[in-house]
């Protein structure tokens, strides 16, 4: 274990509601003006068998996290974390088992060629943020590996962070801390997320913002927070209900249509019209400089995380 070793940390605004938390992903985020956690020190200690069962009949008990029944946890995937069986009568996190996830995005800068297919792009206009379609970054990932991942995923040498990527902290390794090791990695030459300073966004399918007025609604909006650069080493979790609300009450059984808008504290900056992708369903690109990329998939909040706090 080494001796610097960062987990990831959540923070939740109301310890009552963890339908929103928000996830410590880098060593720096506790030193931004908009920190509310220190990190000092993470320490292990080995325990028997005896120590773990004293534990779940004392301590387990008073975890935040609400808590099902262990049996169902462990058998059937259930807890509170995956839905099913926590929230009252007809409330659609009960009918669709979506599991929280933390959402992100690292801005990635644009040199040589890239820049050049990108300048190719930019209308005419120049303005500071405009978007490019998810399938177009596909291909750029896979025409530009060493700036934007793609093929290169799959190599020995994918030894660093890759833009759009799964982050390493979807297995609970930790955060790879810049000034030291702070990570468990089962092998070496895999990627170590955390080097990147994530930006936190948040969609308004998500829970606790979500409501039915999203049945109807036209619009979709992505709201995405970087205090001028302070909220940069953060992800917001939460419960992402898009399929309910887009797709479910559809006759066709296809997503529904809607004008994804893309703000940045509080500026819209950009709209995705016709959009019926995962939102955000494009990237940003700031002037010919910066690629806004997502995290390939948010890392989801498990049962683990549950019995483990």
């Amino acid at each position: 274990m080494p001796a610097d070793f960062l987990p990831v940390v959540f923070w939740a605004p109301d310890a009552g509601n963890l339908e929103f938390m928000i996830a410590y992903l880098h060593e720096q985020a506790y030193a931004q003006p908009v920190a509310k956690l220190k990190f000092h020190k993470a320490a292990f200690t080995e325990v028997t068998k005896a120590d773990y069962e004293a534990w779940v009949q004392t301590k387990w008990k008073d975890n935040i996290v609400p808590l099902g029944d262990r049996d169902d946890e462990y058998n059937k995937g259930q807890s509170f974390f995956r839905g099913f069986g926590f929230f009252p009568k007809g409330d659609p996190r009960n009918v669709e088992t979506r599991r929280p996830s933390c959402h992100a995005m690292l801005r990635v800068p644009i040199t040589g060629m890239l820049q050049d297919k990108i300048r190719e792009r930019w209308p005419a206009d120049k303005p500071r943020y405009w978007l490019i379609d998810g399938s177009t970054i596909f291909t750029m990932q896979n025409q530009y590996p060493d700036q934007l991942g793609g093929g290169v995923r799959s190599a020995a040498r994918w030894n660093r962070e890759i833009p759009g990527s799964q982050p390493s902290f979807f297995r609970g390794t930790g955060v790879n801390r810049p000034s030291g090791v702070g990570h468990i990695e089962l092998v070496p030459s895999e990627v170590a997320s955390g080097q990147g300073l994530r930006i936190p966004y948040r969609v308004e399918t998500g829970y606790p913002w979500a409501s039915d007025r999203l049945l109807s609604q036209t619009t979709l909006d992505i709201n995405i927070d970087t205090a001028n650069g302070a909220d940069h080493g953060f992800a917001y979790c939460f419960r992402d209900m898009w399929s309910h609300y887009l797709v479910e009450h559809v006759p066709n059984g296809r997503a529904r249509a809607v004008e994804q808008r893309f703000f940045i504290d509080g500026q819209l900056v950009a709209t995705l019209p016709n959009a019926t992708a995962v939102a955000p369903g494009a990237a940003i690109v700031e002037n010919d400089r910066y690629l806004w990329l997502r995290d390939l998939s948010p890392f989801p909040l498990t049962h683990e995380l549950a019995r483990m706090q």
